[in-house]
């Protein structure tokens, strides 16, 4: 006998109604989960979220152990001067901003950011959006990089980024998906070989603003010094930037407090002079590399160390 409850949960019972098997029957029952809880932590103070944070990120740091090593691995590499006790707070704070931010995705989920961010060097996007051939954002898993996008779309111009999906959970895609339409993030999940191209050019071409993630890298890409070490590094920008060239402006996003922000937009880039088409991707590939550092650097404690860019 099957029942299915209020989320679509099935309950498989035996023939005196005994519990005996328990499952999520398909996404839509994780995206509705998923759902209510963003409504539970959307009613939460802030100071009771931070404190849960804070408290889940010590424990899955210190008790779980999750990814500890790899995080541990990762600081010690781009730090190698880091005495080995700075590196496991380092660690630790890291694990803590990284469960805050999933909790403020949750939270977002009813609640608005408009009055929760604010911008420095605002002048310097404004500039390059003057142009009118649209903007590149550059930018780093550091701090809520989801509210990055949020703040320069309400401020400036709509946001398109191309995303990777989050896994194989359609409830999970739906969920994330419609927390950032609601935020006015385009997000771009390439379906087929050239969609995304095509959606960057677009966006270009209507003077918006194209957020490029430049701290992970997709299968088969070349290494590139990062903090001195050859790392797995995404070349695509400098690819795409000879066919559609724009401004590249740095930025990244610090917290500051619960669902609190602060956006720095840092100076204007300019790619190395085209020499050779293959060397200048290369060259384009380690000019990025240098921002993501000078990123990491002045906010280490709230990067993502969990990609693992030196395997």
């Amino acid at each position: 006998m099957t029942s299915t409850g209020m989320l679509g949960l099935r309950d498989s019972l035996d023939s005196q109604g005994h519990l005996v098997e328990f499952k999520i029957s398909d996404g839509r029952d994780l995206y509705t989960l998923m759902s209510l809880i963003a409504r539970l932590v959307g009613l939460l103070p802030d100071a009771l979220l931070s404190f849960t944070a804070k408290l889940l990120g010590i424990f899955m740091f210190d008790v779980l152990r999750l990814r500890r090593r790899l995080i541990l691995k990762n600081i010690t590499t781009a730090f190698p001067e880091l005495p080995r006790q700075k590196a496991v707070d380092l660690g630790r704070k890291s694990t803590v901003h990284l469960v805050t931010t999933f909790l403020e995705l949750f939270w977002v989920w009813r609640r608005s950011m408009d009055e929760r961010f604010s911008i420095m060097q605002p002048e310097i996007l404004e500039a390059a959006l003057k142009r009118g051939q649209g903007v590149y954002i550059l930018c780093t898993h550091t701090g809520n990089f989801e509210v990055l996008a949020t703040a320069l779309g309400k401020r400036f111009a709509k946001v398109t980024s191309p995303v990777k999906r989050i896994g194989a959970s359609t409830g999970v895609n739906r969920f994330i998906a419609e927390n950032r339409a609601r935020q006015g993030i385009d997000a771009i999940v390439r379906k087929k070989k050239g969609e995304g191209f095509l959606a960057i050019r677009a966006a270009l071409q209507e003077n918006r603003i194209v957020g490029f993630m430049m701290d992970q890298a997709r299968p088969g890409e070349p290494r590139v010094p990062l903090f001195g070490k050859p790392a797995k590094t995404n070349t695509s920008l400098g690819a795409i930037w000879d066919r559609c060239p724009a401004p590249l402006v740095p930025a990244y996003c610090e917290r500051v407090g619960f669902a609190r922000h602060v956006i720095h937009i840092l100076p204007e880039i300019a790619f190395p002079p085209s020499q050779d088409a293959e060397a200048d991707i290369l060259n384009r590939a380690k000019a990025c590399n240098t921002i993501v550092e000078d990123i990491v650097r002045r906010c280490p404690e709230q990067y993502w160390w969990v990609h693992d860019r030196w395997k």
